[in-house]
């Protein structure tokens, strides 16, 4: 790896953002041997244990490898700002998540193509890239691979109340699942994560690592992209800045945009690409009036269904005193137990509105999350969280500034749409359901949230007061800058950013819908694919 910089070098690409897209786009360009890359993260390397320890997650969200981005007062949540958590560190998002793997379901990505015109990016065009990237412990094909890059593999360690809302949920009449990437998304079971012998395993572990010795890379972190610049429409140079001050990097080739569904609009945006009318009050030279550039965004939103614990089995103090020296114990000399857990071990995937697919996923946890943006609440608790699968609410992102260090105006209306209330509404009562079964229904005593005085039936006004409260991101923000066969789409199905040249997005704002699950896969996925029509072109 390059880790000098000099004024005049220049290089084939330039890839803003080293996230789970950017990771294995760089990965893939240098080994075909024959191009050079630079790669630029705003965050510091992964060097933070926290990030490496499956189970220490949630801290990750209270360090500087983590961002938020702080929504307007939104109507549809009573006024309340939504915020949401964005990886900002060598490796993104796939560095501070929740590690589970799930690619969607194979629907998803076939009305990709036949609802949204994106020919070639069916199920049966994104399987073998799924495939190709994963080294799976338990499965293979016709569905996954073994000799990817990707560790992905069943979870070390269950904890036991995990294991009782499973048996739970099989009694309230779900099927059990062995593979949610398989055939079928619907049942209960194990989730699959991409961790192994209590190891994560992100995109900087499994695809940049193996290459950071390479000559053609040169890797820029706490390096901050301020704007791209163009001559005659044409993407030539990145403007930077870091502790050595600021510099203009040039691309002979292409510059990519991998910087997520928040900062590759506003990359786009802050360069002159974007609703001129927005981009003109900014204070903004307008390069191409693409309307559509940070509209479109989806995230999944989950409301937890949280009940009390009978005796002290949760979570809770397993990271005080003489818990958390046996744990770490067991961790460090052993790579087993608690600390090589990725906490949300299982789940569900369930069609609750009788339309032939899953609408609902549901993370099981235990331990009792608190309001959003709060801390777990102190008490030994369970949770059963329903979320969306395919949000229906559009939120829409703008600049009111040329000023790059300024933040967005995002403008989140998560619940706007009233059958995404519909959606949470039945999830919660399935939830319920589920906590109503045994064995889970003999360890648990009151009900936390939404409360034992909230009716879930339909027509009940509190229960949608509560779920307001509580509603909150699943950390997949997505579609902000969406490919499609139309002019008014940001990408055209190359990835190439239509109005100008040598210009391309790769990452999860190019999904023209969110798929139904985690988007940790399908990113890196995409990613993939992106490498492969890169290296076709030349």
């Amino acid at each position: 790896m390059n880790k000098g910089l000099k004024p005049e070098t220049e290089f084939d690409y330039i890839i803003i953002g080293a996230g789970a897209a950017g990771c294995v786009l760089a990965s893939e360009i240098i080994k075909d041997g024959r191009f050079s890359v630079c790669l630029i993260e705003g965050g510091r390397k992964d060097t933070s244990r926290w990030i490496h320890i499956p189970a220490t997650m949630f801290k990750t969200l209270n360090t500087q490898d983590a961002s938020r981005v702080i929504s307007e007062p939104d109507a549809s949540l009573d006024y309340r700002n939504f915020v949401v958590p964005q990886g900002t560190v060598l490796g993104g998002g796939s560095s501070i998540n929740g590690m589970i793997y799930m690619r969607g379901q194979a629907k998803d990505y076939n009305d990709w193509e036949t609802n949204h015109g994106c020919t070639g990016w069916s199920y049966k065009d994104v399987l073998p890239i799924f495939i190709n990237q994963e080294k799976n412990t338990r499965l293979a094909k016709p569905f996954h691979g073994q000799d990817g890059p990707l560790r992905v593999s069943d979870p070390e360690y269950k904890h036991p109340i995990n294991s009782a809302i499973i048996e739970s949920a099989l009694q309230a009449g779900l099927s059990p699942n062995e593979d949610f990437n398989g055939s079928n998304q619907e049942g209960t079971g194990w989730y699959q994560v991409t961790a192994h012998k209590g190891k994560r395993y992100s995109a900087a572990t499994s695809f940049l690592k193996p290459q950071l010795r390479s000559e053609q890379l040169t890797l820029l972190t706490n390096t901050k992209a301020h704007n791209i610049l163009f001559s005659n429409y044409k993407a030539t140079e990145v403007a930077i800045s870091n502790q050595f001050g600021q510099k203009k990097l040039k691309a002979k080739r292409e510059i990519i945009l991998s910087a997520g569904s928040f900062q590759s609009p506003k990359l786009l945006m802050q360069s002159g690409i974007g609703p001129e009318e927005n981009l003109l009050r900014a204070g903004i030279d307008v390069i191409h009036n693409s309307v559509n550039v940070g509209a479109n965004l989806q995230d999944h939103v989950g409301t937890p269904v949280t009940m009390k614990l009978r005796k002290k089995i949760g979570l809770h103090d397993e990271d005080k005193g003489f818990k958390a020296i046996k744990n770490g114990l067991n961790y460090y000399a052993l790579k087993r137990g608690l600390l090589t857990s990725n906490i949300l071990e299982a789940g569900a995937c369930v069609d609750t509105n009788g339309k032939g697919r899953p609408d609902v996923q549901f993370n099981f946890a235990p331990f009792a999350a608190g309001p959003p943006g709060k801390p777990p609440l102190p008490i030994h608790a369970v949770q059963v969280s329903p979320m969306t699968m395919r949000p229906k609410s559009r939120s829409r992102l703008y600049l009111d500034t040329s000023n790059p260090n300024a933040s967005l105006k995002f403008y989140a209306n998560m619940l706007a749409d009233p059958e995404d209330l519909d959606t949470l509404r039945r999830g919660i009562r399935l939830a319920r359901e589920i906590f109503h079964q045994k064995p889970i229904s003999d360890m648990v005593e009151d009900e936390i949230w939404p409360g034992n005085s909230v009716s879930s039936k339909v027509g009940s006004n509190t229960l949608d007061d509560r779920i307001r409260e509580q509603a909150r991101t699943i950390f997949h923000p997505a579609g902000t800058c969406r490919m499609g066969p139309q002019k008014n789409d940001v990408l055209d199905l190359d990835l190439r950013v239509n109005g100008v040249e040598g210009l391309r997005v790769v990452d999860c704002s190019i999904m023209p819908a969110l798929v139904s699950g985690n988007t940790n896969a399908p990113t890196m996925m995409i990613a993939g694919k992106a490498a492969e029509k890169i290296l076709e072109s030349y």
